[in-house]
């Protein structure tokens, strides 16, 4: 059996030009990131960094 981090696409964490991190996505049509919290195009993208995590709360 394939272990879910192998099928579900990698979670980001997005650093922003006015120095926030927030965790986010990446919409593979239109290759803009969204924000976890809200859903929302994330627009001053300055870098991103994939993470999965193997334990959920």
């Amino acid at each position: 059996m394939n272990s879910p981090l192998e099928t579900l696409p990698a979670s980001l964490i997005v650093l922003t030009t006015d120095g926030r991190v927030q965790f986010g996505w990446l919409d593979p049509q239109t290759g803009c990131m969204h924000s976890e919290a809200d859903g929302r195009a994330i627009e001053n993208v300055a870098g991103s960094m994939e993470w999965a995590a193997d334990r959920a709360h």
